[in-house]
């Protein structure tokens, strides 16, 4: 499948279509960023490649870079979740995460303990934010997409149609509900607190950092040992970028379902033509024959249009 390439606020991303299953680590992980989404984990993972990492893995890899990484993202999910298949260690992680020195966010932070245990030579970063903020950025922004009409409407398009990303809500949103126990709004609240206990008790005070990144590059690079560099600290506007991204999301979207509905036109009506050329019009009927060639050449029209609109 030809590449997409998103034009974002913070740079171009690529889609590329990588079977993971296939790959091995590549460089060590030093840093597992454990903090819930939306405390600050796009300004790090920015903070993380300015001081030099190679690649900082984030929600936006298995959402947009590389979206295959969600067949084993539900694969590790249904695992730990539902009891189906073999529980998730370093061997798999490795798999997935092989090309990077850091990762963060959702669906990564459901498998804190793992990630914890696979990586014992990793520093752990405790991305944290005023509780009642964080709650209304994580209701306004995720919680709002995964509980929408459209987000259902897609889903089952993404399935029908085969789509590359027909995986990524099915990941994001079983990742969503067991975080927050079906509900952000009862429990999310409670999942912030019980969360953030569960990962200072399991990580020696000596290998983790409790951090806001509004306090900057001091703490952070004092933790990782790192000098600290002459640009300012990364910023993100994240529930803006959130939605620009989710924004270019459904064009391309669009652009996928329109594209695949054109290239079933065309393969359906080419396998019919053919077979009206060795069978003749006696058995499938010269009318129906013109329709399958209208039907050829609109699919071809209309695969062209899409290209140039997009």
């Amino acid at each position: 499948m030809p590449s997409q390439v998103f034009r974002f606020a913070d740079g171009d991303v690529v889609t590329t279509d990588i079977d993971r299953r296939y790959c091995s680590r590549e460089v060590p992980m030093r840093v597992l960023a454990l903090g819930l989404c939306r405390t600050g984990t796009l300004s790090l993972v920015k903070a993380l490649k300015t001081l030099g990492y190679s690649h900082a893995y984030h929600a936006n890899d298995a959402i947009f870079v590389n979206p295959q990484d969600c067949e084993l993202w539900l694969e590790a999910l249904r695992a730990k979740f539902d009891g189906k298949g073999k529980p998730w260690g370093r061997k798999e992680f490795d798999q997935l995460l092989g090309h990077c020195q850091a990762v963060t966010d959702i669906p990564a932070i459901l498998f804190a303990e793992e990630l914890i245990q696979a990586y014992p030579e990793a520093k752990v970063i405790l991305t944290v934010r005023d509780v009642e903020v964080w709650h209304r950025s994580a209701k306004s922004t995720i919680d709002a997409l995964i509980t929408s009409p459209a987000f259902h409407i897609f889903n089952w398009l993404d399935r029908i149609l085969r789509s590359r990303t027909r995986l990524v809500r099915p990941v994001f949103a079983k990742a969503w509900n067991e975080l927050f126990e079906g509900s952000l709004e009862q429990n999310g609240r409670r999942v912030f607190h019980e969360h953030c206990k569960k990962i200072e008790g399991l990580v020696p005070p000596e290998r983790l950092l409790i951090y806001h990144v509004k306090e900057g590059w001091q703490p952070l690079c004092e933790f990782l040992d790192e000098p600290i560099p002459s640009v300012p600290m990364p910023h993100e506007n994240e529930m803006k970028l959130m939605q620009q991204k989710f924004r270019k999301a459904l064009v391309y979207n669009a652009r996928q379902y329109v594209t695949s509905i054109f290239s079933i036109m065309s393969r359906a009506s080419f396998a019919f033509l053919m077979l009206s050329a060795l069978c003749g019009d006696d058995l499938v009927g010269p009318q129906l024959r013109a329709a399958m060639t209208s039907a050829w050449n609109l699919s071809k029209m209309g695969s062209s249009f899409v290209s140039m609109l997009w």
